[in-house]
């Protein structure tokens, strides 16, 4: 199969030379070639020759310039890949094309042996493209067959995590630029809306997360990361996120944890919260009067092992015998229960399961019509869990260690610009927030200037993340490297994994926390 190549230069001498120089390759069927002698005549070609692979063009034509010329290909053509062709050392074309979507650039006067390099090079990422465009068809194709006869499971996985990467970058903007409007002291209506809108959002993302946590533990691709946390303090922070919906139902919420519990527990805190959560979330979403209550306690002493109990009880509608019994399965959905108000994805209870069993708990449900719910989850507590150690510092401990600061924030995206920066610069003294549109621009920046800390944002136009972190690793040499944060819509364990084995010191996921970027930035400074 030829590469099809468009060449659009004004030169009738340059077609004489490109046709004799790859005659060979012409005759033996691997280049067809078409030529164009500007932008407006190149764009007619490509209306009638879908085939076209590979555009080499030259910048300066009359009629319609290079850089014209590749925003409308870029507007619309986005499997063929473009390489400019202008003259030596002239950077700023250079860097104007590439801004504008080129993948590569040749100078004059041309070593067609680097050209025949450079075409080989791009034809690959063409043909990359081409398959992954093939590919999102064949995964739509293939989820609409999952929804008909709940097949192909693996292409539901792929599909699913794409598609959360591409949900939580708008995320971010949203929940980051809500947050820091509702600290701006807002009038009572505004935080009305605010408020709804932060619980949307907050909505949204435990969609998100739970069909993506389904996907995962059903492939066995799910981490537990277990570490010391303090249980009473994860429930108040879990019944503090419920505070003003119960209030909005005038709900009584309780939480009571027993003397004899210990204060620190051996468990993964993100689990359990997402737990926790999912249990007090469906307590409220289905009681409408009365309470909902939290019960933490150490069950009477066994032989060996002492288990906590934690329990969420409600006095809510209940569930009746006959559909108590499949209540944990994926995609199940009470249809008595299955109100305007109360819709939701029929998986919260099922991960809910699956995330106690991967901590190796248990987790039981009582329950009859109009009488309430009572869900208990029990984990073992061994005696090495009972120590007490010293907590991070508080959030105002960290802002207070982290003053002047120089930070570089890598981020093609404006709104999440605005996100990062007004953050950091409300929340710390002294900061200065110097901000770059990708990697090319990162590297120019760093070259420029000491940082404390650079925030790396991965998919960016011109030069991503990874590549700029290898440059910049390059250009310390043995300096004392400079701490870099990954910033990332990818949720992914591999993401995370591949962002420290490129040489960056940590990683927070979009749409992210400010103090838990304050702790991850104090993490790396101090």
């Amino acid at each position: 199969m030829p590469i099809h190549l468009l060449v659009v230069d004004d030169e009738p001498d340059f077609e004489f030379l490109l046709c004799q120089r790859f005659k060979k390759r012409i005759q033996d069927g691997d280049y067809d070639i078409i030529f164009a002698r500007n932008g407006k005549q190149a764009l007619k070609i490509l209306e009638s020759h879908s085939e076209i692979d590979i555009i080499l063009t030259d910048i300066n034509m009359p009629e319609m310039d290079g850089f014209t010329f590749l925003d409308k290909v870029n507007e619309k053509y986005k499997s063929i890949k473009a390489v400019v062709i202008t003259a030596y050392g002239d950077m700023e074309n250079i860097r104007m094309a590439m801004n504008r979507g080129a993948f590569d650039f040749i100078t004059k006067p041309i070593d067609f042996e680097d050209l025949e390099i450079t075409i080989g090079k791009t034809f690959l990422e063409v043909k990359e493209i081409k398959e992954g465009i093939q590919a999102k068809d064949d995964v739509i194709r293939a989820i609409s067959d999952k929804v008909k006869a709940e097949k192909s499971e693996q292409i539901k996985q792929q599909f699913l995590a794409n598609m959360s990467h591409e949900i939580r970058t708008p995320m971010n903007s949203i929940v980051g630029m809500t947050d820091l409007l509702r600290r701006l002291d807002p009038r009572p209506d505004q935080s009305k809306y605010l408020n709804a809108i932060a619980a949307s959002a907050d909505n949204l993302l435990v969609i998100i997360n739970d069909i993506l946590d389904l996907s995962k533990i059903e492939a066995g691709k799910l981490q537990i990361k277990k570490t010391t946390v303090n249980i009473r303090e994860i429930l108040d922070e879990i019944a503090g996120l419920f505070k003003v919906k119960t209030e909005e139902k005038k709900l009584k919420l309780k939480v009571r944890v027993g003397n004899d519990v210990p204060e620190m527990i051996n468990s993964d805190p993100v689990r359990l919260k997402q737990i926790l959560g999912n249990l007090i979330s469906n307590a409220v979403k289905f009681t409408d009067n009365g309470s909902v209550e939290v019960l933490a306690e150490v069950s009477i002493p066994a032989e060996k092992e002492k288990k906590l109990i934690l329990t969420v009880k409600d006095s809510g509608i209940g569930i009746s015998p006959t559909h108590i019994n499949n209540i944990f399965e994926s995609f199940s959905q009470i249809e008595s229960l299955k109100t305007d108000k109360n819709r939701g994805t029929g998986l919260g209870l099922a991960i809910c399961k699956q995330l106690v069993e991967l901590l190796d708990g248990r987790i039981s449900v009582e329950s009859s019509l109009d009488n309430g719910s009572s869900f208990s989850i029990e984990f073992v507590i061994r005696e090495h869990q009972l120590e007490n150690i010293n907590l991070s510092r508080d959030a105002d401990q960290l802002c207070e260690a982290m003053s002047n600061l120089k930070v570089l924030l890598v981020e093609d995206n404006a709104f999440n610009v605005i996100v990062a920066k007004d953050f950091l610069e409300n929340e710390l003294d002294d900061i200065h927030v110097d901000v770059a549109n990708n990697g090319m621009e990162a590297i120019e920046k760093f070259m420029s200037s000491d940082y404390s800390v650079v925030l790396m944002d991965l998919q960016m136009p011109v030069m991503d993340g990874y590549e700029a972190v290898r440059k910049i690793r390059h250009l310390e040499g043995g300096k004392r490297p400079t701490p870099i944060i990954a910033m990332t819509a990818s949720a992914e364990a591999e993401e995370r994994n591949k962002c420290l084995d490129s040489g960056m010191d940590d990683y927070i996921p979009k749409p992210f926390d400010i103090d838990v970027l304050l702790r991850k930035i104090a993490g790396v400074v101090n």
